[in-house]
């Protein structure tokens, strides 16, 4: 019916600030870009004061000139930069709700005897319907609902016009009802769900920060690490060769002895705390365990499963890291159950320039083969350094920016990051689809949230510094960007097969300019100073 305060709004985008071109080559690291909302542009001053509004100018009355006599009381700022809309609908207003209630319900009912007649498309016209007796149609269509059709219709009739007094400052869809639906059901508390009282509501929005600048964002600088060079490229391609020759390999069961490392096996995975419950996120059925590739970043787990056979299961207690990445684990000690499915070694392929193809696409030997996966790796090397300038010079000018986060903009950028976070957990193969549908509790998220608070505040942080840069340079969209951005964007979702709002469309391709364009101030504007890449095993 209406957005309750513990939702979290989904709105908004990622965009990469590396290329704007394609919105299909864009990486959604939210780490690495500025994360746009499609907002209302102005001010970044707040308008600080309690006043009334009665709003008696309406472009659109939506059902009739007595809505315009709604009543609205605009609260100070709060923390979290929100606003609270303190709305008065009287009963005249509440009345035409009710009709329309009325109308909407005998249509859902149709109740025989009380039908229009059908149109050829088979609808029927609201206007030529029968009205029933009011305690038939409550019987029908339920009180609850009907009491739901009545507040549905006020909040439609009257949040455009309560809205009107914040529409300069408000961020976009951030607004939420607070009043309960209990609440709002009670103006309607008269016989045969009448109006009864005035009705009141909340409306809670989110307003534009105020910014305030502590350095000088002309002389901004900043370092950054540098991601490698010639030598780890060298290495970082060897192990990408290694990595080829194993997929190429031959998998052959294994029956007469147990799991060595280097094997591919298939496992179940169940871990309890020691009071026997169960860890969450942790239990993984089939999970396909390649000990050569994979990480295995808990310390002991893989000594403790060399040796079991297919068919076997073994339990042993070990510690989590105190840095582990779930923190609800963190320096814990588990009761570990693991049993092998499947186990299979590989029989590696004989090294010739026949499987030079295989190996790296377009190759015709092992040696231009290895050159070509080099050549990549220096690519994608370049591309991480590119990356790693942009997240310096934003968190340069993050740092220097002074301002109050938004609720909403800490709430959608928290739900993100930890949509983002079981994402990847999944791609990865840390856990089971399963595990994961386990995880995404609220619960979950908030600890989360509370987990990875900086590093959140951070990302909107830089937002909100993006934003204030964007207006205060006077930084402009031609039109004709807009409109070669806007092509670029509808045809990769069209080429997709993916719908699209044009309206949505318009915001997000100007969003994804703003962004680049920012960035690209930053990159030429700040003193970067490149440290030394850091020291890597050489396992």
């Amino acid at each position: 019916m209406f957005a309750s305060e513990n939702v979290l709004l989904k709105r908004g985008f990622v965009v990469a600030a590396q290329n704007t071109s394609s919105s299909s080559s864009r990486r959604t690291n939210a780490r690495v870009h500025v994360k746009r909302h499609p907002r209302r542009r102005q001010s970044h001053k707040n308008e600080r004061s309690s006043k009334t509004l009665v709003v008696t100018n309406m472009a659109k009355p939506p059902s009739n000139s007595a809505v315009s006599n709604i009543r609205v009381e605009k609260s100070e700022v709060k923390p979290g930069c929100v606003v609270e809309l303190s709305v008065a609908v009287p009963m005249d207003v509440l009345a035409i709700s009710y009709e329309n209630a009325i109308d909407e319900a005998v249509a859902q009912a149709e109740i025989p005897g009380f039908e229009a007649p059908k149109k050829k498309d088979g609808s029927r016209k609201k206007s030529d319907t029968k009205r029933p007796p009011m305690n038939m149609l409550l019987k029908a269509v339920g009180k609850d609902t009907f009491l739901q059709l009545c507040i549905e219709d006020t909040l439609q009739n009257t949040l455009p016009q309560a809205m009107q007094f914040v529409a300069k400052e408000a961020i976009q869809d951030s607004e939420t009802i607070a009043t309960t639906p209990r609440q709002l059901a009670e103006a309607f508390g008269g016989p045969e769900c009448t109006p009864s009282k005035e009705l009141e509501y909340v409306i809670k929005i989110c307003v534009q920060p105020t910014v305030q600048w502590t350095k000088n964002i002309d002389s901004l600088e900043a370092t950054y690490v540098s991601p490698g060079n010639d030598e780890t490229d060298k290495r970082d391609a060897e192990t990408l060769f290694e990595n080829r020759l194993r997929d190429l390999a031959t998998m052959r069961v294994i029956a007469d002895r147990g799991l060595e490392e280097g094997d591919v096996a298939v496992i179940d995975i169940n871990a309890m705390d020691t009071s026997g419950n169960s860890l969450p996120g942790i239990e993984t059925k089939d999970f396909r365990l390649d000990t050569a590739t994979t990480d295995l970043k808990l310390p002991g787990l893989m000594e403790q499963i060399v040796g079991i056979k297919t068919g076997e299961e073994k339990d042993f207690n070990l510690s989590f890291p105190e840095d582990w990445s779930v923190k609800s684990v963190a320096g814990k000690t588990a009761m570990f159950t693991v049993k092998v499915n499947e186990l299979f070694s590989r029989e590696m392929p004989t090294l010739s320039d026949d499987i030079a193809e295989d190996i790296f696409t377009g190759s015709k030997t092992v040696d231009e083969a290895k050159a070509q996966i080099l050549e990549a790796q220096k690519m994608s090397r370049e591309v991480e350094e590119k990356i790693v300038k942009d997240e310096a010079v934003l968190d340069a000018l993050a740092a220097a920016c002074s301002c109050e986060i938004p609720e909403s903009v800490l709430r959608e950028q928290s739900e993100n990051m930890f949509g983002e976070h079981l994402t990847q957990m999944q791609m990865e193969g840390k856990m089971s689809m399963k595990a994961i549908q386990a995880l995404a509790s609220e619960k979950n998220m908030n600890k989360f949230v509370t987990e990875r608070a900086e590093e959140i505040k951070l990302i909107c942080r830089r937002t909100i510094a993006c934003e204030a840069l964007f207006t205060e340079k006077n930084m402009v969209i031609t039109q004709g960007e807009l409109s070669d951005e806007l092509k670029n964007q509808v045809k990769d979702l069209e080429a997709q097969g993916i719908e699209y709002d044009e309206e949505r469309m318009i915001q997000n391709a100007r969003a994804a300019l703003e962004a680049a364009k920012t960035i690209q101030w930053l990159r030429d504007n700040v003193k970067l100073t490149e440290l030394p890449p850091l020291e890597r095993s050489s396992a």
